[in-house]
């Protein structure tokens, strides 16, 4: 599992004098060393978290195609390095999804994990009228939660989950 370039960006304290495009590619550039090790190491599937992409959004709505579009350059650039074969997994939570998710398509990674327990798996819904082209991994149960596990909650959770996405779901 690697932090995604935004993400990173996000969580640092980048330089000013830098455009934070440019720290988000050129951390991109060194994470995509990574992605090529891991290959190189044999690993297959490869998760690069992006859970900050939505969080990273300009206060001025008006910057934030500029922002979503070098925030998925930089993904992608991370990613880029794999090879076809390789599944790209990407992992978002705890947001506001509808109104990027032009953006979270446009990743391009094989399959998105998100969490939808705490929200009774109605995120689910708007990945499903999105028309979301790739897999996804609905969380069946949140390590944050104070509840505990449930065998036969989290069993209809994850029946529920499959049922939305027949042959697409990645049930986590």
């Amino acid at each position: 599992m690697l932090t995604g370039p935004v993400t990173i960006l996000c969580w640092s304290f980048p330089r000013e004098d830098v455009s934070r495009e440019t720290i988000a590619k050129q951390i991109a550039l060194a994470l995509r060393d990574e992605v090529a090790d891991l290959e190189a190491a044999g690993i297959g599937i490869i998760q690069i978290d992006e859970p900050a992409l939505r969080e990273g959004l300009p206060l001025k709505r008006s910057d934030w195609d500029a922002y979503l579009q070098w925030g998925v350059e930089a993904f992608r650039l991370n990613a880029a390095v794999a090879k076809d074969d390789t599944q790209i997994h990407t992992h978002m939570c705890y947001c506001e999804f509808n109104d990027i998710m032009d953006s979270i398509a446009a990743l391009d990674a094989d399959v998105i994990t998100i969490e939808t327990s705490r929200s009774d798996m109605e995120l689910l819904e708007s990945f499903e009228a999105f028309e979301y082209p790739n897999e996804i991994g609905p969380g069946v149960y949140d390590i944050h939660s104070p509840k505990r596990a449930e065998r036969g909650v989290d069993r209809s959770a994850a029946e529920e989950s499959c049922a939305a996405y027949p042959g697409g779901a990645t049930v986590g």
